[in-house]
């Protein structure tokens, strides 16, 4: 495959030999194109000079990924996008309405290596990492879809991008952080980074190496079980970082920023909704600047494991506020289309 422009940050696309000898606003025309217009066709380019948009067109590549299958919620108006990349893997991204703003789940690598018992996405484990600009793309796919398709209540507000589709982020650091500063860049999609946050099981490694890369973007920690036994039970590959070292880790990160971590608790029924789990996920919070967002767990095809009911979830979440911890739950959308992670992928692979 030919390499892709939107692997690039402004900065380099600037310096390709392609526009070596050309007026500098040609640099900043193309850029504009790749990344701000957030063009797929080299025919869009229009005032690009056609000689030079044949040249870039035998280099480069501008698309990345293609939609194989839209979805929108009748219930909540959740958009699921099925998505081809080049060399024929899927990935899933979601468009979920919060409010009067958008917020874009995107994944981090094709399938996921974690094993997390509540996850569809590790039902297929883990086939690569995406590059940047498969990261970049799914972005720029979402917002084309809500500018030809309007939200009514968005209006031309920027979408939030959560790091919480397929995938463990921090395990595909590399081409992360290349995305994030592509994210950030003023010339390329120009975000905030309070805009930005980043969903991880903890690997112990990828934690210090997001501590000292500090790119100031939100944290959640995903974690499963209070204990090192109960977390390896939920996510036998995540449980090899013990619990309170990955939550001390991510309090560091918090203390770094300036801004609350968070810790996301997964609600499946008779496995991690005890009041005494509550009273020790309590605990873990204090070791830190966090709050809790409360997720009952998304029903899987083979029926194994169920979310906990209605009434187990407030009360748990009564115990984390009687003890000072701000606690939210967040019921996933897009019930009716298999929004959540990997369901739709794997619904098309059995």
């Amino acid at each position: 495959m030919k390499p892709h422009l939107r692997s690039l940050v402004p900065e380099q696309i600037s310096q390709i030999p392609e526009l070596k000898g050309l007026p500098a606003f040609r640099a900043a025309q193309l850029i504009a194109w790749v990344f701000e217009q957030g063009v797929f066709q080299w025919q869009e380019m229009k005032n690009l000079p056609l000689t030079l948009r044949q040249t870039l067109r035998e280099v480069y590549d501008l698309c990345a990924l293609e939609v194989e299958t839209r979805l929108v919620s009748k219930e909540d108006g959740t958009r699921k996008f099925l998505f081809k990349l080049r060399d024929g893997q899927t990935i899933e991204s979601v468009i979920i309405p919060m409010g009067d703003h958008p917020t874009f789940c995107i994944s981090s690598q094709v399938g996921c290596a974690m094993a997390c018992s509540f996850c569809a996405t590790a039902r297929g484990g883990l086939v690569r990492n995406l590059e940047p600009e498969e990261i970049i793309d799914q972005i720029l796919m979402l917002r084309r879809d809500l500018q030809k398709d309007p939200h009514p209540h968005f209006g031309h507000r920027q979408p939030n991008v959560v790091f919480m589709g397929m995938g463990e982020p921090l395990d595909n650091w590399d081409n992360v952080e290349q995305s994030l500063s592509i994210m950030m860049d003023n010339r390329g999609l120009g975000m905030s980074r309070r805009k930005i946050q980043i969903s991880t099981s903890g690997p112990a490694e990828g934690l210090q190496r997001l501590i000292k890369s500090n790119p100031g973007i939100g944290l959640t920690l995903s974690l499963g079980g209070t204990t090192d036994e109960s977390r390896k039970k939920t996510m036998p590959v995540p449980g090899r970082t013990g619990v309170q070292e990955a939550v001390d880790l991510a309090a560091a990160y918090a203390r770094n920023i300036g801004r609350k971590a968070t810790l996301a608790w997964v609600l499946i029924a008779h496995q991690t909704d005890s009041p005494e789990q509550a009273k020790q996920l309590a605990a873990l919070a204090h070791r830190g600047a966090f709050k809790v967002n409360l997720i009952p767990m998304n029903r899987l095809d083979d029926g194994k494991l169920k979310p906990s009911d209605l009434e187990k979830i407030l009360a748990f979440q009564k115990i984390l506020t009687n003890k000072g911890i701000p606690a939210f739950i967040r019921a996933s959308g897009g019930q009716d289309i298999a929004a959540a992670c990997g369901q739709l992928r794997r619904r098309r692979q059995v």
